[in-house]
């Protein structure tokens, strides 16, 4: 039997937010106000009326939250579209970067802080270790945070997506790599990221800093290796896509969610080991369930997706420049996806919009 999300926290989230009221945060109630709500009269929506048969259909809003896993579908194609049409003609890079799992802890009590560090100094590592390379030379890239595995478990990560062309900003020449499948050494850009990490906690949140164990201060040893990977991934949109499944998307879907287990106490999730196409099953226990979806709630505006370099906003020109110098006029023109009109569940004819469904008026205080 199928289950979403909704579902079981329509039935578990009263019992789960007693037990643990003291690992819950405002993030945590919003986003389980949002998942509850999303698609009812919570939040509105509108009425429209079948040109044919003349049935009326109640269509509710959408919660937009990016941990519901009903939503985020129509914005995850259009940002797919948006940033193939800023991809170069050149080869592209995956690069990501993962911190030690003895700091893992550090990212659920200080989410804003590190997963923002995490953000920051890996960019600044590849920056850093490019233009010394290269004499100077800037790159541009798009960094994606994911905080979550296979099996929804913590696992704080950044992808990005680099083109492998630089710009020699003295002469205004492109430089790339020597070698087609090869950016730069793994481990000095490992290094930096790690350094870079440890100066920034130190100088900029002293007060966590000073907060860790003697095993998360030994990850920032110089004999502690961290772990980066480079993979060159061709023409960049298959990387992309990857990506995009994951940028406007909850951890997972409903459809992974097979229902309970024949005790009724666990959950089953499906899903696929990396390498393989062979799908499991994962049994976890509902509050398991719960804890694990909780640990990808982002903060408030968090923003989990930048653009670098001449990759930025800010960058037009530049990356205008580039694609001169590459042989192509112009930035392509995005295709977005056409929104489809509704229809009837009934006859499949025509719905005719009659009204706005004003939203329910949001109750104060936690989802209990």
């Amino acid at each position: 039997m199928s289950l979403t999300l909704s579902e079981l926290l329509t039935t578990h989230w009263h019992s789960y937010a007693e037990w643990h009221q003291d690992r819950l945060c405002s993030a945590h109630y919003r986003a389980v106000r949002s998942v509850l709500g999303c698609r009812t009269a919570e939040f509105g929506g509108r009425l429209y009326q079948c040109g044919d048969c003349s049935k009326k259909h109640f269509a509710y809003h959408s919660c937009n939250h990016r941990s519901c896993p009903q939503c985020g579908a129509l914005d995850q194609q259009i940002w797919t579209a948006k940033q193939e049409a800023r991809l170069l003609p050149v080869d592209y890079f995956m690069v990501t970067f993962t911190i030690p799992s003895e700091l893992r802890g550090l990212c659920v009590g200080y989410p804003d802080e590190l997963y923002d560090l995490l953000l920051k100094q890996s960019s600044a590592a590849l920056k850093d270790v490019i233009a010394t390379k290269h004499q100077g030379a800037e790159t541009g890239f798009t960094s994606v945070l994911h905080t979550w595995g296979r099996q929804l478990q913590h696992h704080p990560h950044v992808h990005c997506i680099v083109p492998a062309v630089a710009l020699q900003t003295k002469t205004g020449q492109l430089v790339r790599p020597k070698k087609s499948k090869f950016l730069v050494h793994f481990r000095p850009l490992a290094q930096r990221f790690r350094n870079l990490m440890h100066a920034a906690l130190r100088s900029q949140h002293p007060e966590i800093y000073q907060r860790l164990t003697p095993v998360q201060r030994g990850c920032f040893s110089y004999k502690k290796v961290w772990n980066v990977q480079l993979q060159h991934v061709g023409a960049g949109a298959t990387a992309l896509r990857y990506l995009a499944r994951y940028v406007q998307r909850s951890g997972f879907t409903n459809k992974r969610l097979i229902g309970y287990d024949s005790s009724g106490r666990n959950v089953l999730l499906r899903w696929t080991p990396s390498g393989t196409t062979q799908s499991k099953v994962l049994t976890l226990s509902v509050f398991e369930f719960i804890r694990r979806w909780l640990l990808h709630v982002l903060p408030k505006g968090f923003s989990r997706i930048r653009h670098y370099g001449y990759m930025s906003s800010a960058a037009k020109k530049k990356r205008l420049r580039i694609r001169a110098l590459l042989g192509q006029i112009g930035e392509p023109v995005a295709k977005l996806p056409e929104q489809q009109p509704h229809r009837c569940r009934v006859c499949d004819g025509k719905l005719q919009f009659l009204r706005e469904i004003p939203r329910l008026t949001p109750s104060r205080g936690p989802p209990f």
